[in-house]
Protein backbone atom coordinates (compact mmCIF):
# COMPACT_ATOMS: atom_id res chain seq x y z
CA UNK A 1 0.00 0.00 0.00
CA UNK A 2 2.93 2.37 0.56
CA UNK A 3 4.59 1.64 -2.42
CA UNK A 4 1.68 2.45 -4.51
CA UNK A 5 0.92 5.48 -2.86
CA UNK A 6 4.90 6.46 -3.50
CA UNK A 7 3.87 5.67 -6.91
CA UNK A 8 0.71 7.88 -7.20
CA UNK A 9 2.70 11.03 -5.07
CA UNK A 10 5.41 10.80 -7.77
CA UNK A 11 2.76 10.31 -10.98
CA UNK A 12 0.88 13.16 -9.04
CA UNK A 13 4.03 15.72 -8.42
CA UNK A 14 5.35 15.17 -12.04
CA UNK A 15 1.87 15.65 -14.30
CA UNK A 16 1.51 18.38 -11.70
CA UNK A 17 4.73 20.28 -12.47
CA UNK A 18 3.89 19.56 -16.05
CA UNK A 19 0.90 21.45 -16.39
CA UNK A 20 1.83 23.85 -13.81
CA UNK A 21 4.99 24.59 -16.45
CA UNK A 22 2.64 24.99 -19.88
CA UNK A 23 -0.21 26.83 -17.43
CA UNK A 24 2.73 29.15 -16.90
CA UNK A 25 3.65 29.84 -20.70
CA UNK A 26 0.39 30.09 -21.71
CA UNK A 27 -0.12 33.02 -19.18
CA UNK A 28 3.50 34.28 -20.27
CA UNK A 29 2.58 34.36 -24.13
CA UNK A 30 -0.50 36.65 -23.17
CA UNK A 31 1.23 38.75 -21.40
CA UNK A 32 3.59 39.20 -24.45
CA UNK A 33 1.22 39.47 -26.51
CA UNK A 34 -0.60 42.24 -24.47
CA UNK A 35 2.68 44.33 -24.47
CA UNK A 36 3.08 43.82 -27.96
CA UNK A 37 -0.31 44.52 -29.18
CA UNK A 38 0.41 48.15 -27.19
CA UNK A 39 3.12 48.90 -29.29
CA UNK A 40 1.46 47.85 -32.36
CA UNK A 41 -1.74 50.35 -31.42
CA UNK A 42 0.77 52.94 -30.44
CA UNK A 43 2.60 52.80 -33.62
CA UNK A 44 -0.45 52.44 -35.62
CA UNK A 45 -2.11 55.58 -34.08
CA UNK A 46 0.79 57.71 -34.18
CA UNK A 47 0.42 57.20 -38.44
CA UNK A 48 -2.56 57.86 -38.24
CA UNK A 49 -2.78 61.13 -36.50
CA UNK A 50 0.65 62.08 -37.83
CA UNK A 51 0.78 65.80 -39.81
CA UNK A 52 0.89 64.87 -43.39
CA UNK A 53 4.64 63.44 -44.35
CA UNK A 54 6.60 65.49 -46.79
CA UNK A 55 6.14 63.72 -50.49
CA UNK A 56 9.12 61.46 -50.20
CA UNK A 57 7.96 59.92 -46.81
CA UNK A 58 4.43 59.95 -48.62
CA UNK A 59 4.46 56.02 -49.60
CA UNK A 60 6.46 54.81 -46.45
CA UNK A 61 3.93 55.88 -44.05
CA UNK A 62 1.25 54.32 -46.42
CA UNK A 63 3.98 51.36 -46.69
CA UNK A 64 3.94 51.17 -42.52
CA UNK A 65 0.19 51.95 -42.49
CA UNK A 66 0.03 48.27 -43.86
CA UNK A 67 3.03 46.48 -42.20
CA UNK A 68 1.94 47.14 -38.76
CA UNK A 69 -1.56 45.88 -38.96
CA UNK A 70 -0.31 42.95 -40.82
CA UNK A 71 2.24 42.15 -38.51
CA UNK A 72 0.08 42.70 -35.25
CA UNK A 73 -2.46 40.33 -36.91
CA UNK A 74 -0.29 38.11 -37.90
CA UNK A 75 1.54 37.99 -34.04
CA UNK A 76 -1.72 37.91 -32.34
CA UNK A 77 -3.15 34.75 -34.95
CA UNK A 78 0.42 32.72 -33.91
CA UNK A 79 0.04 33.53 -30.47
CA UNK A 80 -3.75 32.10 -30.30
CA UNK A 81 -2.72 29.03 -32.05
CA UNK A 82 0.58 28.79 -29.87
CA UNK A 83 -2.31 28.99 -26.90
CA UNK A 84 -4.49 26.57 -28.02
CA UNK A 85 -1.72 24.50 -28.07
CA UNK A 86 -0.69 24.65 -24.60
CA UNK A 87 -4.37 24.10 -23.66
CA UNK A 88 -4.58 20.84 -25.61
CA UNK A 89 -1.24 19.67 -24.24
CA UNK A 90 -2.25 20.49 -20.65
CA UNK A 91 -5.46 18.36 -21.48
CA UNK A 92 -3.78 15.76 -22.82
CA UNK A 93 -1.70 15.50 -19.38
CA UNK A 94 -4.98 15.41 -17.45
CA UNK A 95 -5.71 12.75 -19.21
CA UNK A 96 -2.66 10.90 -19.25
CA UNK A 97 -2.71 11.21 -15.45
CA UNK A 98 -6.08 10.04 -15.14
CA UNK A 99 -5.34 7.00 -17.36
CA UNK A 100 -1.67 6.45 -15.06
CA UNK A 101 -3.91 6.26 -12.09
CA UNK A 102 -6.37 3.97 -13.39
CA UNK A 103 -9.26 6.65 -13.89
CA UNK A 104 -9.37 7.05 -10.16
CA UNK A 105 -6.92 9.69 -10.03
CA UNK A 106 -6.10 8.92 -6.37
CA UNK A 107 -7.00 12.89 -5.46
CA UNK A 108 -8.25 12.37 -2.40
CA UNK A 109 -4.52 12.87 -0.56
CA UNK A 110 -3.82 15.52 -3.14
CA UNK A 111 -4.98 18.47 -4.49
CA UNK A 112 -7.02 18.14 -7.83
CA UNK A 113 -4.57 17.92 -10.50
CA UNK A 114 -5.69 20.75 -12.72
CA UNK A 115 -9.53 21.98 -11.34
CA UNK A 116 -12.70 21.40 -11.82
CA UNK A 117 -14.23 21.29 -15.36
CA UNK A 118 -15.64 24.75 -14.58
CA UNK A 119 -12.24 26.10 -13.68
CA UNK A 120 -10.74 24.93 -16.45
CA UNK A 121 -13.28 26.49 -18.37
CA UNK A 122 -13.04 29.79 -16.69
CA UNK A 123 -9.28 30.25 -16.83
CA UNK A 124 -9.24 29.82 -20.67
CA UNK A 125 -11.47 32.32 -21.46
CA UNK A 126 -8.39 34.85 -21.40
CA UNK A 127 -5.93 33.08 -22.87
CA UNK A 128 -8.54 32.79 -26.15
CA UNK A 129 -10.59 35.48 -26.01
CA UNK A 130 -7.82 38.35 -25.53
CA UNK A 131 -5.79 36.84 -28.72
CA UNK A 132 -8.98 36.75 -31.01
CA UNK A 133 -10.11 40.34 -29.83
CA UNK A 134 -6.65 41.37 -31.54
CA UNK A 135 -7.14 39.64 -34.20
CA UNK A 136 -10.89 40.91 -35.25
CA UNK A 137 -9.62 44.33 -34.08
CA UNK A 138 -6.80 44.18 -36.50
CA UNK A 139 -8.89 42.93 -39.25
CA UNK A 140 -11.81 45.44 -38.80
CA UNK A 141 -8.71 48.59 -38.90
CA UNK A 142 -7.51 46.96 -41.75
CA UNK A 143 -11.17 46.32 -43.59
CA UNK A 144 -11.90 50.31 -42.37
CA UNK A 145 -8.65 51.53 -43.68
CA UNK A 146 -8.99 50.00 -47.38
CA UNK A 147 -12.86 50.41 -47.45
CA UNK A 148 -13.89 46.74 -47.23
CA UNK A 149 -16.28 47.39 -44.41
Amino acid sequence: MAEQEAQLSEIYRVSRAQIEHHDNAVNQRVIWLSIGQSFFFNVYAMLVTAKAPSPELMNKQKMLAVIFPVAALLVAIFTLVDVLAGLFYIRKLRWNYKNQTDGSSGEGMFPMINGTKWDRRFQRISPIAIPVIFIITWIYLLMFDYKLT
